[in-house]
């Protein structure tokens, strides 16, 4: 694995922002700019692979064709925690009898679907297997799944360690396999003391739980050692001073407020987010038409359905304004990306006015 991290920019937000749209969007700006980029969705959207011209977007990553001539390359991917699973044990060169019998055990099941419900958790495993498929890749931009709870992709790598690297895993591993062999003292004053919890477990799950779990355990040992090693890696990445987040939020109460709890949340763990965009804004231009301002100020001289609109048009403003200045607190830099009839409508999405939206994100970036 590198030694040096690429450049790693996750995208946090409530759902219903466009979060996706502006990630696939930045994505294809930096590549169309002649950077290698990777882009990893948590949150499948079929719609953005439709937007990026294929008709699926799998688990391992696909490359997308940018029609511009580029000298750069964008690969996406979506995260499927369950085929990945899968696949970290075929890599591992298991032979075929033993990795059917691990995917028969019934734990396996349980983990694979468990995790498939979990994917924000077990995502840093797979940022950091990007970086050993494609050790090129210059720039890994990551749309996370809507809501706070996306944060669990960024603060809980050390806690899935602790569970992969803990004493309990270590003893079932132990009670299954290990018992036949020459132990030192020490394991064997160890192994004493933890047959006696192994023995309490047993009486409430029985020994065949126990058993089939702890095949389980030792059948995946090589993947849980990779496991750890990719997760310490991400650790180290995510807090690394080059990594970029970007909090999305729209003029929707609730989305303020999962956006202010996210930044807040960063903030608190010492990774202050970089950008902060009001998506679906008011267009910058028009606050300064002389036209637009006579009509909202003058309501007077208006018929009722034009009063309504007026009203409607002048608290969407102020609406804006208030949460651009409450989001100051919350990011280096905060941005208002205007409404866009073309990427807004339900029709397929272009790759120019996708790149031309990412081009506003990144100059911003810089």
């Amino acid at each position: 694995m590198r030694s040096s991290f690429p450049k790693l920019h996750v995208f946090l937000g409530a759902g219903g922002v466009g979060k996706t749209t502006l990630s696939a969007s930045f994505a294809l700006s930096l590549a169309s700019s002649g950077k290698k980029v990777g882009l990893l969705s948590i949150d499948p959207a079929k719609r953005l692979q439709s937007a990026l011209g294929v008709s699926n977007l799998s688990e391992r990553g696909v490359l997308i064709p940018l029609g511009n001539n580029s000298k750069g390359e964008l690969r996406a991917a979506v995260l499927q925690i369950g085929e990945s699973l899968s696949r970290w044990v075929e890599e591992k060169g298991m032979p075929a009898d033993k990795q059917a019998k691990l995917f028969e055990n019934p734990y396996f099941s349980a983990l694979a679907e468990k995790m498939a419900s979990a994917t924000d958790t077990l995502a840093a495993i797979r940022i950091a297997e990007w970086v050993e498929q494609y050790p090129d890749v210059e720039e890994l931009v990551i749309d996370t799944a809507p809501g706070i709870h996306a944060i669990d992709f960024i603060s809980k790598p050390e806690k899935i360690m602790a569970f992969l690297d803990g004493k309990l895993v270590e003893w079932l591993k132990w009670f299954v396999g290990g018992a036949q062999e020459k132990q030192s003292f020490f394991a064997r004053a160890l192994k004493t003391g933890a047959r006696k919890i192994i023995e309490g477990l047993a009486l409430v799950g029985g020994r065949n739980f126990l058993i089939n779990f702890g095949e389980f355990l030792t059948m995946l040992d090589d993947v849980f050692i990779t496991a750890i090693k990719r997760l310490k890696y991400s650790q180290k990445w995510l807090q690394d001073e080059n990594t970029q987040f970007i909090l999305v939020s729209s003029i929707r109460e609730d989305a303020v407020f999962v956006t202010k709890e996210l930044g807040r949340i960063l903030k608190y763990m010492g990774m202050n987010p970089k950008l902060a965009i009001i998506n679906r804004a008011f267009p910058l231009h028009l606050k300064n038409e002389i036209s637009f301002n006579d009509f909202i100020k003058n309501e007077n001289s208006l018929i009722d359905s034009e009063k309504l609109l007026s009203n409607y048009l002048a608290n969407y403003i102020m609406t804006q304004q208030k949460i651009f200045h409450e989001l100051i607190n919350y990011a280096e830099i905060v941005i208002e990306v205007p409404i866009s009839a073309s990427l807004d409508r339900e029709n397929e999405l272009r790759l120019s006015d996708l790149t031309s939206l990412g081009d506003v994100i990144r100059k911003e970036m810089r």
